[in-house]
């Protein structure tokens, strides 16, 4: 019998198909089109993701490899589809071979100029090179970032006006090697015994980039460095405060036009004095080289503004020290307090985390437990609870003002104030002790903000520091840092600095007033604009500010710090237009001070910048200039004018921040110039340290058998140092034992007396 075979070439549907059957047809086709996608059609695919700009410049590092065959896929990859992860992938096997590469060209291209000083007789012969020179560049190369921890191995030197026949560029760089792994090479102690003359000399100026760090360096092996005349780093502060970053490696290629790689790019996480000498010699020597050249560069501008350079050199370059000896200073913190504190946060914590769960978990939805630290989670299920719909979870703007009226929003905003204060500071300080000096120490940035403003925290080079913002410490985390024993601290306030320096400038005599009068400016103005009595718009029998003189702070505030009328009304509880009405006819009433903001837009749309005082510091704030966009009436929220808004807001920003940035900027002078004359003081007496400057507040610390006169001592020094013209300083002196935890010198004396 003839049997007849029929193939079903049908291919079966997913509903037929075995599972196994329908995933091999899946793969089949999807690898049909990763053979019909070219790697160039891969690119653009890959490019065309949302990368990061990390991202995208390993990406196109890849790309460029494979496309002049330096690199190319792995023979496991072929038939695959070209991806993102394999290209990250390739660049980490790239990135390899892209830094040996990039050490050995550095090596052979290291310049005739460059030396290593690797005995006594090279020391010796650098030695005579140095008496001749008056300014010198200087480095260190140390095994990390801690100043209290990390050591030097090597120091670099750049003498400007060495010869070297038959160069015919000047100029001699040096590293002096003293604490690598391999090679020939100077003890530390010897080289720094051998260079003390020149380090300890203030006749030789001394140029180097982040200089707080390398004298802290050198006081590390008990030496110093002193006669500083340059940090390149502070000073492009000055010359360009919107650069995106101020490290040498990153300011080199823009204003030098010489490219230079960072020390992660080249070595990564490999620590310095792993490195062979030819290589260091390479790195270390450029560092000074272009610290040098970066000096000059700066000179030549610097120029054409006498009055900045004037105040960079009298006030931020001695402020250096200033900070090197703050910082080492360091802080004493009670443990035993933090202990029994974090662990009644922690029960505090938990009974609120109970409350919360048991009322707002009916309202969840989704799976798993509702999670009080879920923003969407938290959005919906208090909307249900409150029976109002939350527009955000702000917690000033909009979880605030909800919390005077509803419990359950008051208790997440006290959960969430407890769990970030235990976090952030009780559970985490007592863990940043420096195992060396055992204190606790902050980094001082006298550049921290773009006004001249110091910040506080942590080393950014510094992943893993334990150095910790010493001026975001809240009120409650305060008290866990104690004077030393036989110490006090004596805390100082510009009492009222930036309304101060802001009657000064403008000259409005509705403030000068007040401050001659000695009462509050805020509650001055409410006593004019609303036509009372000044002692019914001062304070509440409990000691609260009225309504008045909080909306004067306010609206004082919001202008000074550059807010928008839309901010302003938001925190007045108003609507724009009253709250702008409400502006405009306060500041009306004063019209000097009116004037001078008007002033300071203008200028701003002019030159695009602000001076703060005596022009000793410039705001540069270019999108003052940009030329506003017309959007037709009406079409304000068409999505089409987007683009323009956001252009025009640009704009607004500039302009609001002129008069923010005269007074910030004037303020940060006073406080640096009030900084210094502190550190005079100190200097000068037995057991006085500056112990830190917290926002527009000094804090020193004193022996506790101080005396009355000292006290007039720091009154003077706060009120004294940099004038506001005709109108009088003010501060505000408070004695504790405990920081935040203070008495007027007058309790203090008396309680001692009565001891």
């Amino acid at each position: 019998m003839d049997v007849k075979l029929t193939l079903n070439l049908r291919s079966p549907t997913a509903a037929e198909a075995p599972e196994d059957v329908t995933e091999r047809i899946a793969s089949a086709t999807k690898r049909k089109k990763a053979a019909e996608e070219t790697i160039a059609d891969a690119w653009i695919r890959i490019l065309a993701l949302k990368n990061t700009d990390a991202d995208r410049d390993k990406l196109l590092a890849v790309k460029d490899a494979m496309d002049t065959g330096v690199t190319g896929r792995h023979p496991s990859s072929v038939g695959k589809r070209f991806s993102k992860a394999e290209a990250m992938r390739i660049y980490e096997d790239l990135r390899v071979s892209i830094r040996e590469e990039r050490l050995r060209s550095m090596v052979a291209k290291t310049p005739a100029n460059y030396f290593l000083i690797d005995n006594e007789r090279l020391l010796a012969r650098l030695n005579d090179r140095l008496r001749k020179e008056t300014e010198v560049a200087v480095d260190t190369e140390t095994t990390g970032v801690d100043v209290y921890t990390d050591v030097i191995v090597g120091l670099s030197l750049t003498l400007p006006s060495v010869s070297i026949p038959p160069l015919a560029e000047k100029g001699m760089h040096v590293y002096i090697p003293v604490s690598h792994d391999e090679g020939e090479q100077l003890s530390r102690d010897y080289v720094l015994q051998e260079l003390r003359w020149f380090l300890y000399s203030a006749d030789i100026g001394k140029v180097l980039h982040n200089a707080i760090f390398d004298i802290a360096m050198f006081r590390r092996h008990g030496s110093d460095l002193r006669g500083v005349i340059w940090d390149t780093m502070v000073a492009m502060h000055l010359l360009n405060e919107n650069e995106p970053s101020f490290r040498l490696k990153d300011l080199a290629p823009k204003y030098l036009g010489v490219e230079s790689d960072t020390f992660a790019e080249l070595f990564g996480k490999t620590p310095f004095n792993e490195m062979p000498l030819d290589i260091a010699l390479a790195y270390a020597a450029k560092d000074t080289d272009l610290t040098w050249r970066m000096y000059q560069f700066q000179r030549k501008h610097f120029a054409s503004l006498p009055t900045v350079l004037e105040y960079y050199e009298t006030v931020e370059v001695p402020l250096l020290y200033v900070i090197v000896d703050l910082e080492a200073n360091g802080y004493i913190l009670d443990l035993d307090f933090a202990k029994e504190y974090g662990e009644q946060l922690s029960a505090r914590a938990k009974e609120l985390h109970t409350k919360l769960i048991g009322v707002l978990a009916k309202h969840h939805e989704g799976d798993g437990e509702l999670n009080l630290n879920s923003t969407p989670q938290m959005k919906a299920v208090l909307s249900k609870e409150i029976g109002r719909d939350i527009p955000n979870m702000d917690a000033k703007k909009t979880l605030k003002p909800l919390g005077r009226e509803f419990e359950i929003i008051a208790d997440l905003l006290e959960y969430r104030k407890i769990t970030k204060l235990s976090g952030t500071y009780i559970d985490a300080l007592p863990t940043k002790q420096n195992p060396t000096t055992k204190r606790w120490h902050s980094r001082f940035n006298p550049m921290g903000t773009v006004t001249g403003r110091f910040s506080s925290g942590k080393d950014e080079d510094a992943a893993d520091s334990n150095q910790f913002n010493v001026q975001n410490q809240p009120e409650e985390a305060r008290k866990m840092f104690l004077a030393p024993a036989g110490k006090v601290l004596v805390s100082a306030d510009f009492k009222a600095q930036e309304i101060r320096c802001t009657a000064y400038m403008s000259g409005e005599p509705v403030l000068i007033e007040a401050f001659e009068k000695g009462i509050d400016p805020y509650a001055n103005m409410a006593s004019m604009y609303y036509k009372r009595p000044y002692h019914e718009v001062y304070k509440l029998p409990n000691g609260e500010d009225t309504p008045e003189r909080k909306a004067m702070k306010v609206v004082w505030l919001a202008t000074l710090y550059g807010m928008s009328d839309f901010s302003l009304a938001d925190m007045l509880g108003l609507k724009k237009p009253e709250a702008t009405a409400f502006k405009e006819e306060l500041f009306g009433s004063m019209p000097k001070l009116s004037a001078w903001l008007k002033a300071n837009e203008e200028h701003v749309a002019k030159y695009g910048f602000v001076w703060a005082d005596k022009q000793q510091r410039k705001r540069r704030l270019p999108d003052g200039k940009l030329k506003r966009k017309e959007i037709p009436y009406g079409k304000w929220n068409d999505p089409k004018y987007e683009e323009w808004r956001k252009h025009n807001g640009k704009i607004n920003r500039a302009m609001r921040q002129g008069t923010n940035a005269r007074v910030q900027g004037s303020s940060a002078v006073q406080t640096k110039v009030t900084m210094i004359k502190a550190h005079e003081a100190c200097e000068d007496r037995e057991g006085w340290a500056l112990w830190g400057t917290i926002h527009d507040e000094l804090v020193f610390e004193l022996p506790e058998e101080f005396t009355r006169e000292d006290i007039a001592v720091i009154e003077r020094i706060m009120t004294q140092s940099y004038s506001w013209g005709n109108v009088a300083n003010g501060t505000d002196i408070a004695i504790m034992l405990r920081w935040g935890k203070g008495v007027t010198p007058d309790e203090w004396f008396k309680n001692k007396e009565a001891a």
